[in-house]
This record gives C-alpha cells, structure tokens and sequence, in this order.
C-alpha cells in the first residue's frame, strides 16, 4: 500500500511539472508566428541557385556522371555541379562533352538546356565567372527557387519564467526551378529562443539544433 500511495505521489508530481512547463510555453502556431514576424529566423526574400554552364576543367560527362554518387573529388566535382544529376532526371538539361578547339587545352562536360524559352520565363540569368585555371570565363545561370518555409512539428519548451525553446525545420517552398533541382528536400534543423513580452512570443537567438534533432 505504501509503495503504491509514492509511486502515484510520484506520477502526480511529474505531471505537474510536465504541466507547468506546458503552460508556461508558446503554443507551435504562437511559436510559429514569433519565427515568421523576426528577421533572425525568417527571410523573406527569394532563393537563388547557381547552375553552371560548364562543368570542371577537363571532366568529361563520363567522369561527371560516375562522380554523382561517390565521395572522390567533391570539392572539384560534386560540389560544383550537384544539382546536375536532378536536373538531368528532370529533363530540364542534357549534358554534353566540348572542346576548347586547340589540342593543349582539352575539352570538358558542359550542361544545355532542353527548354530555353521554358527557364528563361522561370527566371533563368545567364551569369559569367572567372573560375577556370585555364583563365577561360566559366558560364552558368543564378536561378530563383523558391521561398523560405519553416515548421514547428513539437511543442516548444519552457525553459525560464518568460523564455522557452523551440526546434523548427527551415526548408524551400519551392518554385517550379527549384523542384526541378529537389531543392524542396533540402532541410535545416534550428533551434530558436523564444522571450514573452508585452507584444507576445518574440525571438531573440536561433541556433542550430541539437545533433540529436538533425536526423529526419
């Protein structure tokens, strides 16, 4: 009967406290709404990628392609062309091999597009860059995506009288280019810190979230 009377003691005190800390924290939607309205946590303005043209100096497609799902040279391949793959599987670009028309300066694997007229209306600029050992000017396209999205998928968390925690997913809501590149399937997992005011929930530190929170 004893041991029956402090575990029920016990059970009751913890969901008091579970509850206290309930109470004392933002609802997700108020969370929400405090990341949305703060420049820390929030912007506002349209994502960018950039799709180049040309792919690594003397890489051929072969080479391109082999390298997509390795982890050999990812600074000099991977890195630089990784949205490539995507857009070759959405049919947006065909990838061809060139040549820089003299034999001491082979050629390498450069992307066109199947639609021109379709991405130039999505927004599509053509850009040049200074980026080749070679000095030739590397040649690609800065592209709209999308917008910033963020989601509260857990209840935030109190953690003083009038702070609390929250862990949020920032994410692409993506543009017709930026599905086309999977942009929409690119996640950031954050944690930001929430303080009550006279206003309502207001952040005031974003962070990354806790390694345990990144895995999805």
């Amino acid at each position: 009967m004893h041991d029956g009377a402090s575990a029920a003691r016990a059970i009751a005190m913890a969901a008091a406290t579970l509850l206290a800390a309930c109470r004392g924290a933002p609802s997700r939607s108020d969370a929400l709404r405090a990341l949305e309205r703060s420049p820390l946590s929030h912007d506002t303005a349209t994502l960018y990628r950039r799709v180049w043209k040309d792919g690594p100096p003397w890489f051929s497609c072969a080479e391109v392609i082999a390298k997509f799902d390795g982890h050999a040279d990812t600074a000099s391949v991977r890195d630089q062309v990784g949205n490539w793959r995507a857009l070759v599987v959405s049919g947006w670009v065909v990838l061809r091999d060139t040549s820089a028309g003299v034999v001491s300066d082979p050629g390498w694997c450069a992307a066109h597009l199947t639609d021109v007229g379709r991405v130039t209306a999505s927004g599509w600029i053509e850009v040049e860059r200074d980026s080749f050992p070679t000095g030739h000017r590397r040649r690609g396209w800065t592209v709209p995506i999308g917008h910033q999205h963020l989601t509260v998928h857990d209840r935030p968390v109190r953690v003083g009288r009038d702070t609390a925690t929250v862990d949020y997913v920032e994410s692409v809501a993506a543009n017709a280019n930026g599905k086309a590149m999977d942009a929409d399937r690119d996640s950031v997992y954050r944690r930001g810190l929430l303080v009550k005011s006279a206003d309502g929930w207001r952040v005031i530190r974003v962070g990354a979230a806790p390694s345990d929170q990144n895995t999805p």
